[in-house]
């Protein structure tokens, strides 16, 4: 990970806490900790409602599938929320169905769409972020209907402040209450959207639960990477084998070494773009961060990859997010140029990173990437 990932912290000898957290997994208990895991599966049982003792959000991906059988297995009988995006793809929409066709239930909500588009609109234009907004309700919607429900125990999967480095400061590793503080909800305050046009009543869909609700409640917020030695890598694998279908777009086009990410949803693929622009890396620079340190590929071969890839971004999903926030494709290219980070120099009109990973390799064009990407592929 780029020491310009938002709250990354590098020890004195240069190696980031995403880093370090993986070595530490290494010496982890986890059996200790499944312990633990199952202690908390009891005591949410004892309060369970109607049946179902948690609530597991779910987008319909990789990580959605492997949550709910696991928790199956472990005798829970989860009920599947699910934040419906407005600008939601038929293939999301393929792969929630056929989830919940292995004997799940599911409840979906989807916040009004104009209000949606209004925000995500607001979300690039004031900080060129496509999905900030979308975060809000992604992680408020499962504990809203957890508290309504009176379901006491709501999970989620990976913590990002232990797995890229994204650091929440004061909570503890299991605990997803703390996801309000990580770097794009910041609190999760919803003054930052209202304005003339979106109000306070249009926005309890993106309110998270206050500390007098979330009291009230009584119930607990849980990352489940925090328990199992948690990989995107082999979720994609399991998934494929439940029958989740993959993109099939190139991997140039979603500036993406994998075909399991962003299913739900296009415009992520932009939201990595310009991810790319403000902190100099976008989902290729992350995904390879995991396959390096997991010894699936070397440093070499990430340099090669992220050379290729990241950042990468067809126009066409550009187009279909300007055509659906009404936004004008200029207005686009014209207001993304404001967010490029100092990691850019601009020269004669283009702009060039001063530091890219690739730059202490001078043989990259040796290396096939169609190889790599074969090698690793979780597309069966």
């Amino acid at each position: 990970m780029p020491s310009s990932r938002p709250g990354i912290v590098f020890d004195k000898f240069g190696v980031c806490s995403a880093c370090n957290w993986h070595k530490k997994k290494k010496k982890i208990d986890w059996k200790s900790r499944q312990k633990k895991f199952k202690e908390i599966i009891n005591w949410a049982k004892k309060y369970s409602f109607r049946g179902h003792d948690c609530v597991l959000g779910v987008s319909g991906g990789k990580d959605s599938y492997w949550q709910a059988f696991k928790l199956r297995q472990l005798g829970l009988n989860p009920l599947l929320v699910n934040y419906t995006c407005s600008d939601g793809t038929e293939l999301g929409k393929f792969n929630l169905e056929n989830l919940i066709k292995h004997n799940f239930s599911l409840i979906s909500i989807q916040p009004n769409p104009n209000v949606a588009k209004k925000l995500a609109k607001k979300s690039f234009l004031k900080f060129g972020n496509v999905a900030k907004f979308s975060e809000f309700s992604l992680f408020t919607i499962p504990l809203r209907a957890a508290i309504s429900y009176k379901i006491p125990l709501v999970f989620f999967g990976e913590n990002p402040a232990l797995e890229a480095g994204d650091l929440n400061k004061n909570r503890a590793g299991w605990d997803a209450i703390g996801i309000k503080d990580n770097h794009t909800l910041a609190g999760a305050s919803i003054k930052i959207w209202e304005d003339r046009e979106i109000k306070k009543e249009d926005l309890a869909l993106y309110t998270f639960p206050s500390d007098k609700e979330i009291k009230k409640w009584g119930g607990r917020s849980i990352f489940m990477g925090y328990f199992f030695n948690w990989s995107g890598w082999r979720n994609a694998i399991f998934s494929r084998q439940k029958g989740m279908k993959f993109h099939q777009d190139s991997y140039k086009n979603i500036g993406n070494l994998y075909k399991h990410n962003s299913l739900d949803t296009d415009f992520t693929i932009v939201n990595s773009m310009l991810k790319h622009i403000k902190f100099g890396f976008g989902h290729t620079t992350e995904f390879v961060s995991y396959d390096i340190r997991d010894k699936r590929i070397t440093r070499r071969e990430g340099a090669a990859l992220v050379k290729a890839l990241d950042g990468r971004c067809a126009k066409k999903y550009i187009q279909r997010f300007c055509d659906w926030s009404h936004i004008s494709y200029d207005l686009f290219h014209k207001k993304k140029e404001i967010f490029y980070g100092e990691m850019w120099n601009k020269n004669k009109g283009k702009w060039k990173l001063k530091s890219p990973a690739w730059q202490s390799y001078n043989d990259l064009d040796e290396i096939d990437i169609n190889q790599i990407l074969k090698r690793i592929s979780t597309d069966a």
